[in-house]
């Protein structure tokens, strides 16, 4: 045997160090970018309260109800048709102005436009009495998808009716004498309801929520007819009693205890004449006839 030693020499072939790809930082951008936009939308839900939430909901359910909405969605033979934007968004077109959105006939532009004067109108009149200025808390005007909605709303400290009756106090008297008198510029018919808190009478009291919720919008009417208002216009005055609070977490807030008064546009009109309207003299005969009574 020879006494060299052997000698073994490895060769490693070292692969070059390759940067890691830049896709995972476009990746957590993105997600950023989406827990930033919940937790600002989380944020923004959290300082709306109900009738602002319904407004959003009826939205998602009919966007046309948003008469402000920047553009309308128009059928596909519209689509690619010149807009006043700097930027044509394709398959929209601007919002009708002045009373464009009529074309169909059925007047809900003019209609809208009416509604938002009468609001106008009637929030001037409370701003200019000193008198009636006092109640602007409690006066709720909004525009819903039933029409232009007044809500003269109870307080602890300034009821609008004496307790258990349905006598409205002096000042509950002017300022439906003064709503009457601008709804009585209006066509549209007009709806009135009557809400109470949850506090009823005695178990066997013979008068309750209903009955009183029904006297307090009956006397609610007589003032608007009063202000003005044509008795032809009245649709209906109904009593709610409780079941539609204004306050549904506390069925015991004085505010519950409220009229409603709505000015009816015509789709809701037309929804509340099918609900009332009796059936025709032909049809009872007809249902007669196959009963054979």
């Amino acid at each position: 045997m020879s006494d060299e030693q052997s000698i073994i020499i490895k060769r490693l072939n070292k692969c070059p160090h390759v940067a890691h790809g830049g896709a995972w930082k476009i990746a957590f951008a993105d997600f950023m970018t989406a827990a930033m936009a919940f937790f600002l939308m989380l944020w923004v839900l959290g300082g709306v309260n109900d009738e602002e939430m319904k407004a959003m909901a009826e939205y998602f359910r009919d966007p046309s109800v948003i008469e402000s909405a920047p553009s309308t969605l128009v059928e596909s033979k519209e689509a690619g048709q010149t807009a006043d934007a700097m930027i044509d968004m394709g398959g929209f077109k601007d919002a009708p102005k002045g009373t464009e959105g009529n074309e169909d006939g059925s007047g809900k532009a003019d209609e809208t436009a009416s509604l938002k004067a009468m609001k106008l109108a009637l929030e001037q009149k409370i701003e200019e009495n000193e008198a009636l200025k006092e109640l602007k808390d409690q006066l709720k005007i909004d525009i819903t998808p039933n029409g232009l909605q007044v809500q003269i709303l109870d307080d602890r400290k300034r009821p609008m009716f004496g307790s258990g009756v349905d006598i409205p106090k002096e000042y509950a008297s002017n300022l439906l004498r003064e709503v009457g008198s601008v709804l009585a510029k209006t066509s549209n018919k007009i709806s009135i309801a009557g809400h109470t808190d949850s506090s009823g009478y005695h178990a066997s009291s013979e008068y309750t929520n209903w009955e009183l919720s029904a006297d307090r919008a009956n006397a609610a009417r007589r003032l608007l007819l009063e202000g003005g208002v044509d008795t032809s216009r009245i649709a209906q005055a109904v009593g709610m009693a409780d079941t539609i609070p204004f306050d549904k977490e506390n069925p015991y807030n004085p505010r519950n205890r409220r009229i409603s008064i709505i000015v009816l546009n015509k789709e809701a009109e037309e929804r509340l004449r099918s609900l009332s309207e009796a059936p025709k003299i032909e049809s009872l005969s007809d249902q007669t006839l196959l009963t054979g009574h």
